[in-house]
């Protein structure tokens, strides 16, 4: 059975496939992709739970996100995000993540906006969810939300976050709705730097 928070289930997520290299041109923008785990925030009236990318209930696990979702201004409301921990100079931390999770300091990324007070958006236009989830968490006003904003030129973005050591970029093709599952409609490229020192990433957490 599916994991739901009253009417409105678990949506699958969309998911951006593996690019060497970022598209270029104006029918794409751009967005930095954080170093976390995907999450699926569901506001209804004053419930709220918190899935990963695979449907799994965070909402406990994460009890801390409890005033991000009491603080969003709407009746109903599921949210694409990246769950990160951050540390004191708010830069994202998989390893805090993984080893200290609700005791770490989180922050939810929004990337995305699903469902709006009863109303289904994912088969409208990217950047018209995505104006609508910008009024949400401008309203919120916490910096333990914040909204991702989008990029004109991949090049020169992804050249900043090997610099900082971010993850990558996705890139997101204007005009697309939302679909479930591996699209080209979303393509993510990793920097270098990142690359590098997570080689053995998954190595180092079997320890």
């Amino acid at each position: 059975m599916q994991p739901m928070l009253r009417k409105v289930p678990f949506v699958p997520p969309m998911a951006p496939r593996l690019a060497k290299a970022p598209p270029t041109g104006p029918e794409w923008f751009h967005e930095v992709k954080f170093d976390g785990w995907r999450a699926q925030l569901h506001v209804d009236g004053d419930a709220h739970a918190l899935y990963s990318k695979n449907g799994a209930d965070y909402t406990k696990r994460f009890s801390q996100i409890k005033h991000i979702a009491r603080s969003i201004q709407a009746k109903g409301a599921i949210v694409d995000c990246e769950l990160l921990a951050v540390d004191d100079n708010g830069m994202p931390c998989f390893r805090t993540l993984m080893e200290l999770g609700n005791r770490a300091t989180l922050v939810l990324v929004a990337f995305d906006l699903l469902h709006l007070n009863g109303v289904r958006l994912t088969p409208i236009p990217i950047e018209h969810r995505k104006a609508e989830l910008k009024k949400i968490v401008d309203k919120v006003g916490t910096h333990f939300f914040q909204f991702s904003e989008p990029f004109e030129d991949a090049v020169e973005l992804l050249k900043i976050c090997h610099r900082i050591g971010f993850e990558g970029i996705v890139s997101k093709r204007r005009g697309s709705p939302y679909q479930s599952g591996s699209t080209r409609d979303w393509l993510k490229t990793k920097t270098e730097t990142w690359r590098a020192e997570n080689s053995g990433r998954w190595e180092m957490f079997r320890k």
